[in-house]
């Protein structure tokens, strides 16, 4: 059997760390002997009981410091392949790759990194120098959509037959949202609490829209004293509730009537494919991987980026609309079900 690592940070909410959680379940084990190497495992929140899955921790809070650790065990282990996502570790795994041999070194990128570079400060400028150099060593490079495909290409001049676009993955739920005859109207974001998710700018938002309109935000990060201050500022205290990290993202998300997705930039989100999973509708600017999502009037609608006047719009219309929960759920498992991913990822080893 050809043995796989699939290399993640953490296993805590981080959508690069679901992606690599899903596969290794999925992956077909009469072919594939997997592992999943974590480097800080001292917080999680996805499960750690996956069957034919050997998990191994590093221990290693920072990526930085697990560079002889990965070494050795690459080394030991002798992989076929290794799996590798998320800008800190890719690098690590290009310079590791100069020591040791790995047949088959495939990174995943899940940013539009010219629109990262651009939202990010000086770090993020430093290690975008390293990060070109980094596709190099690799044997294949996953974009999630084809504008990360595009981006790596322009921006590091990288030959697009190395980058293959493969999207996100969605599991099958039970959950499907029930029709709601209440005048409320519940709108829900799910996202890391960055810049680059536009949180503030739909809080300006929903304070157009009538006060039956009321949000969930559920995510933690950098900004969240500032979305804070702003929520008291436009006096929304009592429309808009931060519930932090949840475990449980497509159950809360069946409650609401809509998921909303105001950022400036976006791989391909996976909150979106939970939405539709559900059969909740997503309204969302024109980010990474949303065209490929998002049927306008049949699951949701696409915004052109800063049309916060459409923005509002287009959440009135969705809330107003009366939707195919059924139809949106059945369409995005087709489309997305993990199975057809897997394939894909395992078809880059055949």
């Amino acid at each position: 059997m050809k043995k796989v690592f699939f290399i993640i940070s953490h296993l805590k909410a981080g959508g690069s760390e679901k992606v690599f959680w899903i596969l290794s379940q999925y992956f077909d084990k009469s072919v594939f002997d997997v592992y999943l190497i974590v480097l800080d495992s001292r917080e999680t929140i996805y499960s750690r009981d996956l069957p034919g899955v050997k998990i191994i921790d590093l221990n290693s809070p920072r990526a930085s410091n697990s560079i002889f650790k990965l070494r050795k065990l690459i080394n030991d282990e002798k992989p076929y392949a290794v799996f590798t996502t998320g800008g800190h570790i890719n690098t690590l795994l290009a310079l590791i790759s100069l020591f040791v041999k790995i047949p088959m070194l495939v990174g995943r990128e899940s940013n539009v990194m010219d629109i990262m570079t651009k939202l990010g400060g000086i770090k993020e400028k430093f290690w975008d120098m390293f990060l070109g150099l980094t596709y190099y060593r690799f044997d294949i490079a996953v974009c999630q959509s084809i504008e990360i495909q595009k981006s790596l290409a322009n921006h590091y001049n990288i030959t697009e037959s190395k980058l293959i676009v493969i999207p996100n993955p969605v599991l099958p739920m039970d959950l499907i949202k029930l029709s709601d005859s209440s005048k409320s109207k519940k709108i829900i974001i799910v996202a890391r609490l960055a810049i680059e998710k536009g949180i503030i700018r739909f809080l300006q938002v929903l304070s157009r829209l009538p006060k039956e309109y009321t949000l969930t935000i559920a995510g933690e990060g950098p900004q969240k004293m500032m979305i804070l201050k702003e929520i008291e500022h436009l006096k929304l205290t009592d429309r808009v509730k931060l519930l932090g990290v949840v475990r449980e993202i497509p159950k809360l998300i069946s409650s609401h009537d809509l998921l909303v997705l105001p950022s400036v930039t976006e791989g391909f989100p996976n909150v979106v494919l939970e939405s539709l999973a559900v059969g909740v509708p997503v309204v969302a600017f024109g980010v990474g991987g949303i065209r490929a999502m998002i049927k306008p009037d049949f699951n949701g609608y696409i915004i052109a980026q800063d049309d916060l006047q459409d923005f509002e719009k287009c959440v009135v219309k969705a809330c107003q609309k009366k939707w195919d929960h059924s139809a949106i759920k059945a369409d995005v498992e087709t489309r997305f079900g993990v199975k057809k991913i897997v394939k894909q990822y395992e078809a880059l080893l055949s």
